[in-house]
């Protein structure tokens, strides 16, 4: 058992780099620039569902952290936030992780909390303005749709929707995951640049209340039309990961 354990772990690890390799590629890939700081948004959430479905939210936040660092080495694709710029990443893993492995109600707290973080932030807002540039609707209305969807049937049984054949229900929940996951991410990202920024951050939440719901469409788009077919094509690797991740080990 300690020798089948120790190739499950190694076997774990390996994927754990090959999925950072491929999270640094997507990293280095630019999507729209930032708003209010130097930088660019890029396409890493769009392969964050899949990193989440294959590996458990540990091993998931060390693919992040390696693939964040690694592409943060390119040219003009430098750290911005005193190296935590993976925690919007990571937490877009773990949330997926969480919720495929059936524990949708850590992740939902997770989610909630992340939102009570954001609000309490002095250099956030929740509304935005009353112009016709910033209608006076909550900044978070996207996040809060995306608590709905996580806490919803959409995300129940997840192992049994991307373990099938009907290709529909498959896409159903890899966007359902990307969706969520892209929000939590987006949250984390807010909070990362109000607390770093300080008051310099309260001028751009209108432009980015504006510019958020269209690059956050891309990317869950993006991840839906990405993650599927590998979620296909790796179905029974995953259901092995997933029956591993079940053995306790001794």
């Amino acid at each position: 058992m300690e020798r089948s354990v120790s190739r499950s772990t190694l076997r774990k690890l390996a994927l754990t780099a090959s999925l950072a390799a491929v999270y640094t590629v997507f990293r280095a890939v630019p999507i729209s620039k930032l708003i209010g700081i130097s930088g660019t948004i890029t396409a890493a959430g769009m392969v964050a569902p899949i990193i989440g479905i294959m590996l458990e939210p540990a091993y998931g936040i060390v693919s992040v952290f390696i693939g964040t660092m690694i592409a943060s080495l390119e040219p003009g694709n430098p750290l911005k936030f005193y190296g935590l710029d993976f925690l919007p990443g990571a937490l877009n893993v773990t949330l997926v992780s969480l919720a495929y492995r059936g524990r949708k109600i850590e992740a939902s707290l997770m989610f909630a909390v992340m939102i009570g973080l954001f609000i309490i932030n002095p250099y956030t807002r929740l509304f935005v303005g009353s112009g016709l540039d910033s209608p006076p609707i909550p900044y978070l209305w996207m996040h809060l749709v995306a608590l709905l969807v996580l806490i919803s049937p959409l995300t129940s049984n997840l192992k049994a929707k991307l373990s099938s054949n009907n290709y529909r229900n498959m896409i159903i929940a890899v966007g359902a995951l990307a969706f969520t996951g892209t929000m939590i991410e987006h949250l984390t990202g807010g909070i990362l640049f109000a607390s770093v920024v300080g008051k310099g951050a309260v001028a751009a939440w209108p432009a980015i209340f504006l510019a958020y719901p269209i690059e956050r469409t891309v990317l869950i788009i993006g991840a839906t039309l990405i993650c599927t077919p590998l979620v296909r094509l790796l179905k029974q690797t995953i259901l092995q990961n997933s029956h591993e991740s079940s053995v306790p080990a001794v």
